[in-house]
């Protein structure tokens, strides 16, 4: 009878699936995956029985309203939004506050453990005396409320090492989330200043191309009064187009920019929104201090490194953990309850009255449980081997990450200073060029210098302009990386 019925509890499930078009995974795993290794899975076809299709995702919803703003954005105003839509500070948000979750779940463990219970069963006992075969049957009936309390009174180290541990990590979370902030601070600058760049050059493009259209004008009179080739007038044209088409890439990198300064600020890139650039913003002044005090500066401040030093820690209390588990535990067990009993005694032999009875009793138990684990097949002592192990790697992750702080110290102040001189000498390049194309445009206009003279110098004006432009949002971009480096010092 048994087998039988062991043998029919699939049939339900059998029955269920029946007119099913698609497999069941326990049965046909392989059927959820991609068939073969060259042909693409689609969610039109989905198991049933898996919930709803798969959802697509849909269009990124920004997480703040910016129907409040009013006219274009500064740069202060432009970071306000980005670090409360930008995703990635949402997530480090969302990460520290579940460590501190973490820590409040690490300290429940010093409180003790309270439960509300209630039972309700009907039973039936043997016992070996009385009846014709000196067994007498005990049917009762059992029900009523209670409460249970248990509480560790002594772990010999297991929670301290928890609270530490926990404690750690939430430190670590928090550091994570400042530096997150940092990161997103400096991509919004550097966005932003990389617009600024791009606005610039677009103007600087849009100049030359009204310069080159100039020139073709003119030419173009000059052939119709035989005072200038052909040739010459087809070497004009040919500026101009090529004036027109810099213009074109110009605007390409403008809503290029636009779009990465507003992914870094985590709205969607077609939010209606405009940004007050100033391409005469003031530089940053020389630096105050040298290298070698900033990298030492930035080992003491950046969250990032402080993160690291806290994911040590929390590993060292980690190990504290393991080995604490050798140890013994001692519990206080307590229970009270109250209980409806209601018995009979069959057969009723040789008893004394009565065979049978119900009453209502306060039940209640107290006392204290000691445990220790001797023998669990090495268990514990390869997690204490793992938790050791596992200091070990946050040891070195330490370095590693000081080691990529001071590179990107050394970088960031050498890169800055490199932009800073390319600056001064494109602003020399583009005086220099600029006296030049008068020059030679005063000799062309006597006759004193050739076409392509005038287009060459015109070419090293539009260069210089341009480099001079990228120049000066190096410079900026190159401070903004000081910082970032240093752990958002004031190094001025």
């Amino acid at each position: 009878m048994m087998r039988a019925l062991v043998c029919l509890l699939p049939l339900p499930i059998l029955l269920s699936s029946c007119g099913r078009p698609h497999p069941l995974a326990e049965w046909s795993p392989d059927a959820f995956a991609p068939a073969t290794p060259d042909r693409t899975w689609s969610t039109t076809w989905w198991p049933s029985g898996t919930g709803d299709t798969p959802a697509v995702p849909a269009a990124p919803q920004p997480v703040i309203e910016l129907d409040y703003v009013d006219g274009p954005l500064t740069l202060a105003s432009t970071l306000d939004i980005a670090l409360t839509a930008n995703p990635d500070t949402r997530v480090a948000w969302a990460n520290a506050r579940a460590a501190a979750a973490e820590y409040g779940v690490s300290r429940g463990a010093w409180y003790p453990n309270i439960a509300a219970w209630a039972n309700a069963s009907y039973e039936r006992e043997l016992e070996p005396f009385g009846g014709p075969n000196n067994i007498i049957r005990d049917d009762s009936f059992v029900a009523g409320p209670g409460a249970t309390m248990t509480w560790t009174l002594l772990d010999f180290g297991r929670r301290e090492a928890g609270d530490e541990m926990t404690a750690r990590a939430l430190l670590a979370a928090n550091f994570r989330f400042n530096r997150e902030i940092q990161d997103v601070a400096y991509e919004v600058q550097s966005g932003y200043f990389q617009l600024e760049a791009a606005e610039g050059l677009l103007d600087a493009a849009e100049l030359d191309y009204a310069l080159a259209s100039t020139v073709l004008r003119s030419l173009e009179e000059r052939v119709l009064l035989g005072l200038a080739t052909m040739p010459e007038m087809l070497s004009a044209k040919q500026a101009e187009a090529l004036a027109g088409y810099e213009v074109q890439v110009a605007r390409t990198a403008i809503h290029d920019a636009r779009t990465d300064l507003m992914v870094a600020m985590g709205i969607p890139p077609g939010t209606d929104i405009e940004f007050a650039l100033d391409s005469d913003r003031s530089l940053p002044q020389e630096l105050a201090l040298g290298v070698k005090r900033l990298t030492t500066m930035a080992m003491t401040v950046r969250p990032d490194l402080a993160a690291v030093a806290s994911d040590v820690q929390a590993a060292e209390a980690a190990v504290k953990a393991a080995e604490a588990t050798l140890n013994p535990q001692v519990d206080f067990v307590g229970s009270v309850g109250y209980q409806y009993t209601d018995y009979k005694l069959n057969p009723f032999i040789n008893f004394s009255p009565p065979d049978s009875g119900s009453e209502w009793n306060a039940v209640w138990s107290v006392g204290v449980t000691g445990s220790w684990l001797l023998f669990d097949g090495e268990i514990r002592h390869n997690e204490i081997r793992k938790a050791r192990a596992n200091l070990t790697a946050a040891r070195e992750i330490m370095r590693k990450a000081q080691l990529d702080a001071a590179g990107e110290v050394w970088d960031s102040y050498f890169d800055y200073e490199a932009a800073t001189r390319r600056l001064h000498w494109s602003l020399a390049v583009e005086k220099t060029a600029l006296e030049t194309m008068e020059a030679i445009q005063l000799a062309f206009d006597t006759g004193l210098q050739t076409l392509p003279d005038l287009l060459a110098a015109q070419q090293s004006v539009a260069a210089a302009r341009s480099n001079r432009i990228r120049s000066r949002a190096d410079v900026l971009i190159a401070a903004a990386s000081i910082v970032h480096a240093t752990g958002d010092l004031k190094i001025n």
